[in-house]
């Protein structure tokens, strides 16, 4: 693999005492010996660029690698990208190793993390990293078709079983460690398949702004009720001010302030004097509550125009249905991730105890990722 560095240099003229220490020798500057510092600036190669390659941010706080096999995604110099030397090399192999909690173990004790939280990925650290090379990975065999088979149908259970299989005919010596290389390049694609499917929910659910990131993560992901009723159509809604279910009195031309509920009734208040009162059936007052959505700056008019569901039975059934479709893939990202962990842990070799080990640790940092990230959320 060649893996080459994606900041970008820092070329600058040589101030005193600089040449003396070495960066007058600096490539980029010893190759533009007649240029300004300012024209120094090392290109980055368009064929590794458009190449199958795994993109690895430079500074994170745990290695986090995305797979790229079209050559799609041409990086910022914020990156680091690996490229195979020859054809055929497995770039969704490697981005299985890289992206594995038994290399970033090692890497957090033996590569480049200048502090306790972060580690910057870059090429001379990650050339000391002990990938596990192997020779021939072949791309069918019955075991291997099942395997795809299931991750079509996204059958992510049947799947791990699968590799569970393979990993286990390897540890006892009847496998072969390219028909496991294999079965971990299927569930990389798999994961990151998994990973874009989430991505548009990330406007109804914002937690998973961060937790898409983090395939081992879990959490409550609650919908956001505003967000998807204002993705509802005209046809699907009906104003504050039409709904009959609803009557609405105010007492002021300024700013509502906040929402309470008092009793039956949904009371705004502003410098402790009620500003609006409305009275109607508990489900709509909650979702008047919903759709105001925490604004004090409200006017009349503009709480007469907030939209409702129509059908708030069917509005309930949609938001169940996207948690649902949303928790749903959160779980299979956790079976495939498990499943890829424990086949890069039989490739290297490790005994059960030490790979339970491993597994066990990425499951409790993900769960104390996933509370700062909670606290984070609801800090004001």
């Amino acid at each position: 693999m060649d893996r080459s560095g994606g900041r970008g240099p820092r070329g600058g003229h040589l101030g005193p005492g600089e040449e003396a220490r070495g960066i007058a020798t600096r490539a980029e500057l010893a190759r533009n010996a007649k240029r300004r510092w300012f024209e120094t600036a090392w290109p980055r190669d368009k064929e590794q660029l458009r190449a199958p390659k795994v993109i690895a941010l430079y500074r994170t706080d745990r290695g986090r690698f995305a797979l790229d096999e079209a050559g799609d995604w041409q990086p910022s110099i914020k990156a680091t990208i690996c490229t195979a030397k020859t054809h055929g090399l497995s770039v969704a192999y490697l981005c299985g190793l890289l992206n594995s909690e038994l290399l970033d173990l090692w890497y957090a004790v033996r590569g480049k993390s200048p502090r306790d939280v972060w580690r910057n990925y870059e090429p001379k650290p990650m050339l000391r990293m002990p990938f596990r090379h192997v020779e021939s990975i072949p791309t069918g065999g019955p075991r291997l078709t099942e395997l795809e088979e299931l991750l079509a149908a996204e059958v992510a259970s049947g799947a791990a079983a699968v590799t569970e299989a393979i990993g286990d005919d390897l540890r006892a010596g009847s496998g072969t460690d390219g028909e496991a290389a294999a079965a971990l390049e299927r569930l990389v694609r798999a994961i990151a398949a998994n990973r874009t499917a989430l991505l548009p929910h990330r406007d109804v659910i914002p937690e998973l702004t961060a937790a898409v990131k983090d395939p081992w993560g879990s959490g409550p992901l609650a919908v956001d009720e505003r967000h998807l009723l204002g993705s509802l159509s005209a046809k699907e809604t009906i104003s504050v001010r039409l709904e009959p279910a609803l009557r609405v009195e105010t007492s002021t031309d300024g700013t509502l302030g906040a929402p309470r509920r008092e009793g039956a009734d949904l009371v705004f208040r502003r410098s402790r004097q009620v500003t609006a009162r409305i009275t109607g059936a508990p489900g709509r007052l909650s979702e008047v509550e919903t759709a105001v959505g925490g604004d004090t700056r409200l006017l009349r008019e503009d709480l007469l125009r907030l939209t409702l569901p129509r059908d708030p039975e069917a509005f309930a059934s949609m938001v169940s249905a996207r948690a649902a479709k949303v928790h749903g893939l959160m779980d299979d990202g956790r079976v495939l991730v498990e499943a890829a962990e424990r086949t890069v842990c039989r490739l290297y070799g490790l005994p059960a105890d030490l790979e339970d080990a491993v597994i066990d640790h990425a499951h409790r940092r993900a769960e104390k990722r996933s509370g700062a990230d909670r606290e984070e959320s609801v800090r004001p």
